[in-house]
């Protein structure tokens, strides 16, 4: 017991001795450490439209999946009509809608989310998403097989392209 209390005995007086505390220099330096990462969380907080626009890309692409899926259970065609930009309380939407039967003229609803921010459920059943940008206007068309066809087709956002790939349907 006498070795051990003596390893601690030295072991207290190993500090600096006539340490006050931290200077001037190594304050300022943590202070403008602590604002630097401060001012990137800030900013990493404040900007959510570009995780805005890539959650709206893959519920873009669940909707396409979507139709795909009640084209192959429901042994008949159904599709997403890609219409170009739509107006609603001062700010333009891309919209889309689902539709059935070959018919793509007849909007049906889909279960999404109405949030007046960024997603909004028109009236009619279709849907407007904001910011995401969807520049291409089409069809996209699933046949009983889940296939869309002979040919791929590309769908252009400012998120990046969404291509549904022909034969298979293979959505990226």
């Amino acid at each position: 017991m006498g070795r051990v209390s003596c390893v601690l005995k030295g072991l207290h007086g190993t500090g600096v001795r006539g340490s006050r505390g931290f200077t001037l220099v190594e304050v300022i330096a943590v202070l403008i450490v602590i604002g630097i990462l401060t001012g990137v969380a800030v900013v990493t907080l404040f900007s959510t439209d570009t995780y805005t626009t890539k959650s709206q890309l893959a519920m873009v692409k669940a909707h396409l999946r979507y139709a795909q899926a009640r084209a192959i259970h429901s042994d008949s065609a159904c599709g997403i009509k890609f219409a170009g930009t739509r107006s609603h309380d001062g700010r333009t939407y891309s919209n889309y809608w689902f539709f059935t039967d070959g018919d793509d003229t007849t909007k049906i609803k889909f279960q999404v989310e109405d949030d007046s921010r960024y997603v909004v459920v028109f009236s009619d059943g279709s849907v407007g998403v904001w910011p995401l940008a969807i520049s291409t206007v089409a069809t996209v068309e699933f046949d009983e097989w889940g296939s869309p066809g002979s040919t791929s087709i590309t769908i252009s956002t400012d998120a990046g392209n969404i291509v549904v790939t022909k034969n298979t349907g293979y959505i990226d």
